[in-house]
């Protein structure tokens, strides 16, 4: 789950994403190696606007390596009425501005490609309808592709929503999501988009004639009425969602809803997909509306406000028993051994991504972990885990925490170590336990990593060759049952973060305007702006 600070900064952003949208027509020939795409902007008087620009190689197969690459920016088609930012710095470019122009020079490492952020502010006296291009060339390894893009000056309205709300529903049942709008500005605001965006597990369940499911974003809801200055707004009915039937009693799931002017959709979605179909049920309407009216377009330049938390708290009786595995392996002082501790969900529930430290491994007695399982971190407090950006993976610890991916029933996840045995210890054993609210039986939860038993636990523990060469392990049992050691136990399952909370993350990154279509596996997903 993002962070509310996360969440405000990714919000601020104005700018489509980058990687599947713009509305820029790049010119490029059919020679030529890579285009240059980038966006049109909507500034308002003493505002700024945002949108990223991009350079894509035109040949999949043999893509160009772009290597030195220069970045030329003619801003003196909007000198009058916006003022531009040097781009550059926080973007790996090196700029100077030279009259009109912005000059900027990089090096990219193989596969690496060019993208920067370009601000642009309106001036005190700029007037909504004034409009000029910025103009773009880059050049790398001896071609250069040129593009433009068009700066509007519109009228600023100031969309404004509750930062947090919350709902609660069984398995199953029907939840209606609450959203309500203010227009904070001095100007009626023309109509206005509503997106709300859940959990996977949480579906859009409408049929409003004005509503329309969207790829990746939930449902899309367009309003024509008109919002009046400082007055507010709710819908004239809740939107209705539904829980999937096996979603667990005690999760917390995450929905957003994002208000944007007609405008500034307009732009920011210009490419992405939407073949979604409206419903054919009544129109969903906005309680208020006015009859004056603005012929000029407009943009929300504060997105901080724009959107709304909905925490989704499941109740009712469908728990997940979390069953854990131990491990076994032997061998000699200065050996490498392999053990693969595991938690298996026992159903009937889905289990739900669990990015707190919901798995721990305790390390046993004379052993180091020189190996550690990319989905671990060394664990000390829940307070100072860092789900975002922990040290994964990091060598060296006595106790490690560790995610747990989106589990149905049945699905077991493993975590591989690599312990160096630097004193031989009969029965050296290190706690493994998981820990989730509700969980129906508590007395699965725990097991034992046992390097060096003296007595087969069930198992056969197996010797290690010194120097970390061909570890050995067994199957040993811990307080729950054996688990593998010494082998590869098969293919891993692919891992990432929740494909509901990808989801929700990618839509709420097309909504705060970041560039770029979030790929992520299902576990987990480090974001680096």
């Amino acid at each position: 789950m993002l962070t509310h600070s996360t969440r405000r900064w990714l919000a601020g952003l104005g700018v489509a994403g980058a990687f599947v949208a713009a509305s820029a027509s790049p010119a490029v020939a059919a020679e030529d190696p890579f285009e240059i795409v980038a966006q049109d902007i909507l500034v308002a008087p003493d505002h700024y606007g945002f949108a990223y620009v991009y350079a894509a190689p035109t040949n999949s197969e043999q893509p160009h390596q772009f290597g030195h690459t220069t970045f030329d920016l003619d801003f003196s088609g909007i000198a009058d009425f916006a003022v531009l930012e040097e781009p550059g710095e926080g973007w790996g470019w090196a700029c100077e501005t030279s009259g009109q122009v912005v000059h900027c020079e990089t090096e990219f490492a193989e596969d690496d490609g060019p993208w920067l952020g370009i601000y642009v502010s309106g001036k005190h006296e700029a007037t909504p309808g004034q409009k000029g291009q910025l103009k773009f060339a880059m050049t790398s390894g001896g071609k250069t592709a040129s593009t433009t893009s068009t700066v509007t000056v519109a009228e600023a309205v100031d969309l404004q929503t509750v930062p947090e709300a919350s709902v609660s529903g069984a398995p199953g049942s029907k939840l209606d999501m609450p959203a309500t709008v203010r227009n904070g500005s001095e100007t009626t605001s023309q109509g206005a988009v509503l997106l709300m965006n859940g959990d996977y597990l949480v579906d859009y369940a409408g049929n409003y004639s004005n509503c329309k499911p969207a790829e990746y974003m939930g449902v899309l809801c367009t309003f024509d009425e008109d919002l009046e200055p400082g007055k507010s707004y709710r819908l004239s009915a809740e939107l209705p969602f539904q829980l999937h039937e096996d979603v667990r009693t005690g999760a917390e799931l995450l929905a957003t809803s994002v208000w944007w002017t007609k405008a500034d959709w307009e732009l920011n979605s210009i490419d992405w997909p939407q073949d979604g179909k409206p419903g054919t049920g009544d129109k969903l309407r906005l309680v208020e509306q006015s009859d004056a009216k603005s012929l000029e377009r407009q943009t929300d330049p504060d997105m901080y406000n724009n959107y709304t938390d909905i925490s989704v708290k499941v109740t009712g009786d469908n728990q997940a028993d979390l069953s854990v595995k131990g491990a076994t392996a032997s061998g000699k002082k200065g050996d490498l051994v392999q053990v693969r501790p595991s938690v298996t969900n026992l159903g009937p529930a889905l289990l739900e991504y669990q990015g707190r430290p919901a798995f721990r491994v305790t390390v046993p007695e004379g052993t180091t972990a020189v190996e550690v399982s990319g989905e671990c971190q060394p664990y000390t407090t829940d307070a100072e885990w860092d789900q975002w950006d922990g040290n994964w993976g990091e060598p060296g610890a006595k106790e490690y925490g560790c995610q747990i991916t989106e589990s149905p029933k049945g699905f077991e996840n493993p975590y591989e170590f690599g312990l160096r045995i630097d004193t031989v210890v009969p029965d050296a054993s290190g706690a493994v336990s998981a820990r989730l609210a509700g969980d129906p039986n508590s007395k699965n939860d725990t097991a034992k990593i046992v390097i060096n038993p003296t007595t087969t636990g069930g198992g056969n523990p197996g010797g290690g060759n010194p120097g970390g060469g061909n570890p050995g392990g067994g199957d040993g049992d811990g307080d729950n049952g054996g688990g593998q050691g010494g082998d590869d136990g098969g293919a891993l399952p692919i891992t990432g973060q929740s494909t509901g909370l990808i989801a929700g993350i990618g839509a709420l990154l097309l909504a705060a305007g970041v560039g770029g279509y979030l790929v992520a596996k299902r576990r987990r997903t480090r974001f680096v702006a």
